[in-house]
């Protein structure tokens, strides 16, 4: 999994108005907690609409979707902020593939959880 850099989450503003001010006001009780970071996890199986809805989430394409292609093996983490608050999303590989638990999937999300959180 590539590092990014984090970038301001400005697709929040493609959000409805209702779900602009629930969202902040979630991230405030947050913040209130101390907690300045939140990291969501996206996993299933292939071709569920995993990247799609990582890309609605932050309102811009970060990951690729295709509807006639899998995604790649590879996890991908996307940060934004918002008013001092930390959103991290990881797109992971499809975990089951033709009936079968993809095992490999899920090394390389252990992997990838391990790297991002430090476990």
């Amino acid at each position: 999994m590539t590092a990014q850099v984090t970038r301001e989450w400005a697709g929040i503003q493609q959000f409805p108005a209702a779900t602009q001010n629930k969202l902040h006001e979630m991230l405030g009780k947050l913040k209130q907690e101390n907690v300045s970071t939140l990291t969501i996890l996206v996993m299933g199986k292939g071709g569920v609409g995993k990247s799609s809805t990582v890309n609605s989430i932050l309102g811009e394409r970060v990951a690729s979707v295709s509807a006639f292609q899998s995604e790649g093996l590879r996890p991908i983490m996307c940060s934004r902020t918002r008013a001092g608050f930390t959103l991290n999303i990881i797109d992971t590989p499809g975990l089951v593939e033709g009936g079968y638990v993809n095992e490999q999937a899920i090394e390389i999300i252990k992997r990838c959880l391990d790297t991002h959180l430090g476990a």
